[in-house]
């Protein structure tokens, strides 16, 4: 009898355990606040989360123009809404200045309709000879309440920038004073200086064993002048002094700091 009521109670309390197991949920303990939290409403529904809409757009060519760089591209930011969007130009790391994203680029409307055609940037930006890196950054617009992306890279591209070499050089007159006129076509706008090499040529004797007499050679010598730089470009006319009979050849070249241009030639020797 002890074993009978020992088995029924083992079942009865297996049996309560799996109804309390099996028995429906309850709501959160935090909901039974005497001033329950908004989540507890059946109706809630959670705010929106304010988010930015990323800025795009591209660095589309730079070119250098002389003693400057054109950049242009696009960008847009539907956070702007209609306003045209900021872009950031540095050249090697550099800040160098601030555009508007408002002028005409019907090709970008063309592929992003949503976007309008009013959303290129072009400039010209002072800028140096050699090589230099150009990045373009598209200034974000931000929605109250949401974070800051960051100012996206639109692109970077390089440039190289060497002296535009002055061409078509010539003697124009050899005067009896010992000056001469020459002419050639600048075709440079960042030159500090012009350097004309003469080049004169000298006559000598040496003995020749084979003949065994002394024979006349000619050799050479030259010598640099410095030339004042003209502004802007086009056909120019500089009287050089010291110029003399046998001074027969001329090389000419645009300078600015460490930077050379080509050579332009004239003369016979």
């Amino acid at each position: 009898m002890k074993r009978l009521l020992a088995r029924t109670a083992v079942v009865t309390m297996a049996v309560a355990f799996g109804a309390a197991l099996a028995a429906p949920a309850q709501a959160d303990p935090y909901c039974d606040r005497p001033i329950p939290p908004p989540a507890c409403d059946p109706g809630y529904e959670p705010e929106p989360t304010v988010r930015d809409s990323a800025a795009r757009g591209s660095l589309d060519g730079v070119t250098y123009v002389g003693n400057a760089v054109r950049v242009g591209g696009w960008a847009y930011d539907a956070d702007s809404g209609s306003s045209p969007l900021l872009v950031d130009i540095y050249i090697d790391g550099v800040f160098k200045q601030t555009l508007t994203a408002n002028t005409y680029r019907p090709d970008v409307a063309q592929v992003y309709p949503a976007y309008g055609a009013y959303r290129g940037y072009d400039a010209t930006i002072p800028a140096g000879l050699g090589t230099h890196q150009v990045c373009a950054y598209a200034i974000s617009v931000v929605p109250s309440g949401a974070s800051h992306p960051g100012n996206p890279q639109l692109g970077c591209k390089t440039y190289t920038a060497t002296l535009a070499a002055p061409t078509n050089l010539r003697t124009v007159s050899r005067n009896a004073d010992g000056t001469a006129q020459f002419a050639f076509t600048d075709n440079s706008v960042e030159e500090t200086s012009w350097e004309l090499t003469v080049k004169t040529q000298h006559w000598g004797n040496r003995w020749d064993p084979r003949l065994g007499v002394n024979i006349p050679y000619a050799y050479y010598s030259t010598r640099t002048v410095t030339l004042q730089p003209h502004a802007g470009t086009g056909e120019r006319t500089v009287t050089v002094p010291g110029i003399g009979a046998s001074d027969c050849g001329f090389t000419l070249r645009a300078a600015a700091g460490t930077f050379r241009s080509a050579l332009a030639t004239s003369g016979w020797c």
